[in-house]
């Protein structure tokens, strides 16, 4: 009798270790891939930074390297140098290579270092491209505007039908 319950309660503490130890895994997996999704994104964006994905992954900093503190103070550094009035590009950028740098670090991407993530690739079309849609962005506005402007000016003159 003794060996049966022996054998009951230890199939049921493995079971309950092996069921705590996949939890603890696939949680510590999901940090790390939520982590990596966020590296990623500001690396696949770092020649603009001012990108909506890449501002959208730097805002989510704080919250998913909660626990990294070398992380969370390069990214306060670098918003402290945006805060700066007048801003500084150059200095603004090297506190965000600096912020992926030691991200890479927390991530334990040891190849991965400050040669590598300043050298991106942002080819000229790409450049162009981004400044025709600018262009262009602008130039509605001011259509919208000066239509705008239009219809307000139209609005207050009476026409000769109305006295007809």
């Amino acid at each position: 009798m003794q060996e049966i319950i022996l054998v009951v309660v230890t199939a049921l503490i493995s079971g309950l270790l092996a069921t705590l130890l996949t939890i603890w895994w696939q949680r510590r997996n999901n940090i790390y891939n939520r982590k990596m999704r966020i590296f990623e994104t500001i690396m696949a964006t770092r020649f603009m930074v001012s990108s909506e994905e890449s501002v959208r992954a730097l805002n989510s900093i704080d919250v998913v390297f909660y626990k990294d503190k070398d992380v969370r103070v390069a990214y306060q550094n670098f918003l402290n140098e945006t805060d700066k009035k007048p801003p500084v590009p150059q200095s603004i950028e090297d506190k965000h290579l600096k912020l992926l740098e030691v991200m890479s670090k927390a991530l334990k991407l040891k190849d991965i270092q400050w040669d590598q993530i300043k050298h991106t690739y942002y080819p000229e079309g790409l450049a162009q491209k981004i400044e025709e849609e600018n262009v262009l962005r602008k130039m509605q506005i001011q259509n919208v505007a000066a239509g705008l402007h239009d219809n307000e000016s139209q609005k207050n003159v009476p026409s000769s039908e109305q006295f007809n």
